[in-house]
């Protein structure tokens, strides 16, 4: 397949399925913070300086990446079962689960009522479905911006199940478009717009603004050459630094995230199930320090830094891919040869 083509196919893919480090200094080992008379006392002062610096450094260089894929899945809240009786001691109603079974004065059950017919309702998206993993593309559980963009998702999970506010609402722009539709917010009610607004504000967060669409040469230009020339593809950013990019490197087909901090990101990634990642620490040719993850049917790279929280969703993976099959699968060799494609001190 020509490169051409393989960008064709990913530019139409839907993104939603997508410590500081302590120096070691080699003479501070060989001082000691007082002169100690006693040799011997001198010696284990000094050994136990340098074994608490080794402890620093280790602590310090995998702060980070001693979290894992599970610490990113966006878990949806246990539902409640609701239990209640209505109607009188002759026809009893007993409502489980969503389930009612009525029944007669002896406990014979009675036919249940035939179901009026409903006009068909738009069904709003709902990011914590259950069905599969769900993570989140914006930092690790505990991170201002991973639990704004949980509570955004338990928020829609609630939010108009049977599709009646959107259904309302229809196809055509709303009073919300512009300022969070255009900006990759599903927001087609004021009750939405208050709620989102009341989550950034309780994170100390601000929401996207300035949507562009914007080729990956484009995206360099812009922010730096995070990924070298051999790589294609084409997405969209906003002002404060967010983008997505849908590409392609040595036939390998990914999408990347960058999400900055401080902002509140609501895009999440479908991952299947994040136990069957193989998972390990890797140096990239630039000196970043990456989480690679590989699983079986796509793998991803994961980097942080001050600044931004990245996400390179690669679509294929260990048993098989996206657009090829078993015949597409990537190694782990491959995965690392797809990190250090990309300059992620500059992400």
């Amino acid at each position: 397949m020509k490169r051409e083509q393989l960008s064709d196919i990913i530019g139409a893919i839907d993104d939603r399925q997508i410590a500081e480090a302590y120096r070691f200094d080699p003479a501070l080992c060989g001082r000691s913070p007082e002169r100690i008379g006693n040799m011997k006392a001198k010696r284990i002062v000094t050994l136990a300086l340098a074994a608490a610096l080794i402890l620093a450094l280790g602590v310090g260089a995998y702060a980070v990446y001693n979290r894992r894929v599970q610490d990113l899945v966006m878990k949806a809240p246990e539902p409640e079962a609701d239990v209640e009786i209505v109607g009188g001691e002759e026809n009893i109603a007993v409502v489980a689960e969503g389930e009612i079974a009525l029944v007669d004065e002896n406990g014979d059950p009675l036919p249940a009522p035939e179901p009026e017919a409903e006009e068909p309702q738009a069904v709003p998206y709902d990011p914590l479905s259950g069905d599969t993993d769900q993570i989140s593309l914006q930092g690790f559980a505990g991170s201002p911006e991973y639990q704004a963009a949980l509570a955004w998702a338990e928020f829609l999970h609630s939010y108009d199940r049977d599709g009646s506010v959107l259904a309302s609402v229809g196809n055509g722009p709303t009073p919300w478009t512009e300022t969070y539709s255009a900006n990759g917010y599903s927001v087609y009610s004021q009750e939405m717009a208050d709620t989102i607004e009341s989550i950034a504000a309780e994170y100390g967060l601000t929401l996207h603004s300035g949507f562009a669409s914007a080729s990956i040469d484009e995206l360099r230009d812009r922010f730096g050459d995070f990924c070298n020339n051999s790589h294609q593809g084409s997405g969209y950013c906003y002002d404060d630094g967010t983008f997505m990019c849908d590409g392609a490197f040595d036939g390998i087909a990914y999408q990347i995230r960058r999400c900055m901090k401080g902002v509140l990101d609501t895009v999440g990634l479908n991952v299947f199930d994040a136990e069957q990642y193989e998972q390990w620490e890797y140096t990239t040719a630039g000196g970043e320090t990456v989480l690679l993850a590989l699983g079986p049917s796509k793998a991803l790279i994961l980097a942080e830094s001050d600044q931004s929280f990245v996400v390179v969703n690669v679509l294929a993976g260990a048993n098989d891919s996206l657009f090829y099959g078993a015949d597409g699968c990537i190694s782990a060799a491959q995965l690392e040869e797809l990190a250090d494609s990309f300059d992620f001190g500059i992400l």
